[in-house]
């Protein structure tokens, strides 16, 4: 039970804290729809990693089983814990154990593990990346691959996908403004209070998307494990008065 304990400390910890320099990182993985009882108290479920990952989990992984957010905050919990039993090419197979009474074990669900870290460069989409968060523009192309930015990323390609999702959610905020202005709101609270939504996207500079990343990488857990038009989410934040994430070093 101390290790459960300690490991349940260490994913809080990483959830709560900027990422400290480390050997490791905390990343998720989305189990298949392949889930067997073994008996009352343990299931087995699997993960399949695709060959473009060049990654491999180490002999007995453990790691935490968590729910994926569908349309009510309970579904966001953890789970159980997990470990590794076997490994058959690229899938990997887990035994669930403490699972919680109120948990259903569903596809998609993530597995969040340690992984020794790569030498990328260690900016915001890798951290999104790491909940299994993919970014697409308005035409439903990702800015990212969830495995392959793990192998090679670095500053210049982080600035410009930046650049290309701030086009993508002024493009937004313009085509609303001239096609269907009418699903625009006002802005009530926080910075940009008393200002349009779309008005506000059609501003978007770098330093908006870096405050919502900020924002999304404090509370991950709604957005983890999913697919997501940046200028929807981001609209979104806006509508709810851009609540930003406030740093030691501005106390």
């Amino acid at each position: 039970m101390k290790f459960l304990f300690f490991l349940t400390s260490i994913f809080w910890y990483f959830n709560c804290h900027a990422q400290p320099d480390s050997t490791k990182i905390l990343r998720a993985f989305p189990i298949t729809n392949y889930i067997l009882e073994l008996n009352d108290s343990t299931k087995l479920v699997q993960l399949e990693i695709p060959d473009t990952a060049v990654l491999k989990f180490s002999n007995k992984q453990i790691g935490i089983l968590w729910g994926v957010y569908n349309k009510k905050n309970e579904d966001i919990i953890q789970k159980g814990y997990v470990k590794c039993q076997l490994v058959k090419g690229n899938f990997y197979y887990f035994a669930v154990t403490n699972i919680q009474h109120e948990a259903v074990i569903k596809e998609g669900d993530l597995i969040y593990t340690f992984l020794h870290k790569t030498t990328i460069y260690d900016g915001m989409l890798p951290k999104l990346a790491a909940h299994f968060i993919r970014l697409k523009d308005v035409y439903e192309k990702p800015f990212y691959d969830r495995y392959l930015i793990f192998l090679e990323w670095t500053k210049e390609e982080e600035q410009e996908q930046i650049d290309s999702m701030v086009r993508d959610i002024r493009f937004t905020g313009k085509y609303f403004i001239e096609n269907n202005p009418s699903i625009d709101k006002p802005i009530k609270n926080g910075k940009y209070a008393g200002k349009q939504t779309l008005t506000v996207m059609t501003e978007c500079e770098s330093a908006d998307l870096v405050d919502f990343f900020n924002y999304v990488l404090a509370r991950p857990r709604i957005y983890a494990g999913k697919e997501w038009k940046i200028s929807e989410i981001f609209a979104t934040w806006l509508s709810e008065g851009a609540p930003t994430v406030i740093s030691d070093n501005s106390k």
